[in-house]
């Protein structure tokens, strides 16, 4: 790691569970990085393939910290970011291991912080990596009134329009710089959720601080994730979303479990989306339906955490 003294430092966190293709790619696109104060932070999640123990061969540079269990995508890097306070970081990226970064890509992030002092998380502009002018995320978006999160842009052709600097509701994990102090000042991220939605309990509680979400075009990155929903994800992404998104909206509301508000919001997040999918995919979306009502089950009897569902765990697609 080199350092330069006129530059803040900036730690990148990126947490891997049985994947050593794509995180050996993310890592070696890392590796092309400008930034001058750079380290990275690897996070092997309970593995059970030995990707962690071919990974830390392959890339010594690295920082490698091993977890013997898997504890999910906020536990996970929750433990990289402990390790980038510890060793002083001014920013911490945390970044997907299935994406690939452009060389530039922390430089904007950075620039973009310093000069905006209320933006404490920042993210960029993330195109898919197999149609690489086509935006997966361009900032996002939160409907308050149905529960739905959105990316701005997603499955656009990039254009000029997508290239504004701006404020945004909440920034993807995929791709989300934090200003140290903010960890220190509100901890970390939210492990009960174990995985999806804990960037956007982060990002709800960083406005609550008074910090907002920053979208920075300048940086860019890809994503391998599939354009097709079917393909991309799997009835326990599902089951997770459902269940944190309504746990992150009552914790954020203060509201009780069996208020009106959480009741509309399960309306539209489990029976409007279990219409939606019987009415496209038939008896194909029975797996994924049932992934809704569970999440939903779940969160009225305050089961957080791993999804004791053993059979969503397998079932279907791509995590």
């Amino acid at each position: 790691m080199t350092h330069a003294p006129d530059m803040p430092s900036v730690w990148v966190v990126i947490v891997n569970f049985n994947s050593y293709g794509d995180t050996a790619d993310c890592l070696e696109s890392l590796a092309a990085s400008t930034y001058p104060d750079l380290a990275v932070a690897l996070v092997d999640n309970g593995s059970s393939d030995g990707s962690g123990i071919g990974l830390k061969k392959r890339f010594p540079q690295v920082e490698h910290i091993r977890s013997e269990d898997n504890a999910g995508f906020a536990g996970g890097a929750n433990l990289g970011i402990r390790a980038a306070l510890d060793a002083g970081a001014q920013f911490i990226c945390l970044l997907n291991n299935d994406t690939l970064v452009e060389a530039g890509f922390i430089e904007p992030l950075v620039e973009r912080a310093v000069a905006t002092p209320d933006a404490g998380i920042v993210g960029g502009k993330i195109l898919y990596a197999d149609t690489p002018d086509i935006i997966w995320f361009a900032g996002g978006r939160i409907d308050r009134r149905r529960g739905f999160t959105s990316h701005r842009g997603q499955d656009v052709p990039d254009a000029s329009a997508f290239n504004k600097p701006r404020y945004v509701d909440y920034v993807t994990g995929c791709l989300f710089l934090v200003r140290a102090g903010l960890f220190e000042d509100m901890g970390l991220l939210d492990e009960s959720l174990f995985m999806y939605a804990e960037e956007l309990e982060f990002c709800l509680r960083a406005r609550r601080a008074g910090y907002r979400c920053f979208y920075e075009p300048r940086s860019v990155i890809r994503h391998r994730v599939s354009r097709s929903m079917g393909a991309a994800y799997r009835p326990v992404y599902y089951y997770y979303l459902t269940r944190n998104l309504l746990e992150v909206y009552r914790g954020h509301l203060g509201v009780s479990r069996f208020s009106i508000t959480v009741f509309r919001l399960g309306w539209h997040l489990v029976v409007y989306q279990s219409y939606m999918m019987l009415r496209a995919h038939r008896t194909a979306a029975a797996p994924f339906i049932a992934a809704l009502w569970l999440g939903l089950v779940d969160f009225m009897a305050v089961k957080l955490g791993r999804c004791r569902h053993e059979w969503l765990e397998i079932s279907g697609g791509r995590s």
